[in-house]
């Protein structure tokens, strides 16, 4: 997936540099490029840490179930 967006961008990017358009327009262009870029690598981020949460969060889950149930146990035993 990372080498897609790469592989896009590479190409949104000599598009603009080749593009007839005055260079103030083309430095528009690759800032809004970028920020899109910028603004997209922000989101996986915020998406991945939130995974990592959620994963931790069930790991803590099922630790504490281990030790109620561990503990149930030693007291019935």
């Amino acid at each position: 997936m990372k080498k897609a967006l790469y592989l896009i961008l590479a190409g949104v990017a000599i598009g603009i540099l080749i593009a007839p358009d005055k260079g103030s327009e083309t430095l528009r262009k690759l800032k809004d490029g970028l920020d899109e870029w910028k603004d997209s690598a922000v989101d996986q981020i915020n998406d991945i840490v939130a995974q990592g949460k959620d994963i931790i969060g069930k790991g803590k889950d099922a630790v504490a179930d281990v030790k109620t149930g561990a503990g149930k146990a030693m007291h019935e035993w």
